[in-house]
């Protein structure tokens, strides 16, 4: 007869091994606030709210996520509505959908996937992100515009006078 010993520090060992496991929120699970992580968060079911994560936001197919969304990568399956900065990447699948800006190091959308917003893709896209939200450049650029026609007919008015 055989006797296999434990190492007296096993349990230990297999909590730290733990810590590689994604945080799954399930299918059956709706969460409305702040989120906040440093490994992996798997969106089986529902958030509204913000994320901001150091690790990667992976949404399954059939979860919704209605959030702005700030994290090192996304993995979208399922649909998403808000905007998203990557500082790595983006990465929409064929059953992905994003309803929102995007920012990101770099991005993949395969075949099938949708996308509905604006996107700025390379590392001086997710420099000027983090001082800005996405989309609030083409947002300025239009006040801008607009600034500039108001004042021009205004001019214009003073000058008929």
């Amino acid at each position: 007869m055989a006797l296999t010993t434990i190492p007296p520090n096993h349990e230990d060992s297999l909590m730290a091994d733990s810590g590689n496991e994604p945080t799954v929120i399930g299918a059956d699970t709706h969460i409305k606030g702040e989120m906040s992580f440093s490994k992996t968060v798997r969106l089986v079911g529902t958030f509204e709210g913000s994320v901001h994560g150091e690790g990667e936001l992976q949404v399954s197919k059939g979860a919704a996520c209605k959030a702005d969304v700030d994290s090192k990568a996304v993995v979208v399956d399922g649909i998403v509505e808000g905007n998203l900065i990557a500082s790595e990447k983006v990465q929409l699948n064929a059953s992905g959908v994003v309803r929102g800006d995007i920012v990101a190091g770099k991005m993949v959308m395969a075949e099938g996937a949708s996308f509905f917003g604006q996107c700025a893709v390379g590392p001086e896209a997710v420099k000027a992100a983090h001082g800005n939200k996405p989309g609030a450049d083409a947002a300025q650029q239009g006040n801008k515009q607009q600034g500039g026609q108001q004042q021009q007919q205004q001019q214009r008015a003073a000058g008929a006078k």
